[in-house]
């Protein structure tokens, strides 16, 4: 199998509600251990990673890795905050089902990765506190 290279940067405040510090903020594994990133221009976070290409075909990407969750055609990226108390503060799904065959087959030609951006300014909560993730739709682009 070959291997993509990607990288996600999050540009955002974080969860409204969040006891975390350092190593509680990263990509989540399969295991839900956290990847951390690297502080990059004005703030932003800066995660690279690599996931393994199993299948390439006219109509569809599968990826695959520790980082990687969900069936074979509705793979996602979990960004999550983890809480001090346990389990999670917040977490976002990243899809990516929106990478083409085009994207991936050009990527790996040019020896280039695949970048997408999450800007996330305005963080919300429920009336109860509780902090509002879901999935995140993020554009993936050959960078």
């Amino acid at each position: 199998m070959e291997a993509i290279a990607l990288q996600l940067i999050y540009d955002g405040a974080g969860p409204v509600h969040w006891d975390g510090g350092a190593g509680a903020f990263g990509l989540q594994d399969r295991h839900g251990a956290l990847h951390c990133g690297t502080r990059g221009a004005a703030g932003a976070v800066v995660f690279d990673f690599t996931l393994q290409v199993k299948s390439l075909d006219a109509g569809s990407v599968v990826l695959c890795g520790d980082l990687a969750h969900g069936s074979p055609a509705e793979r996602f990226l979990y960004l999550a905050w983890a809480a001090t108390s346990g389990g999670f503060a917040q977490r976002f799904k990243l899809p990516l089902s929106t990478i083409t065959p085009a994207q991936v087959r050009e990527a790996l030609d040019q020896g280039t990765r695949l970048t997408a951006t999450l800007v996330d300014h305005q963080p919300r909560s429920t009336s109860t506190g509780a902090n509002i993730g879901g999935t995140r739709p993020v554009d993936w682009i050959l960078a």
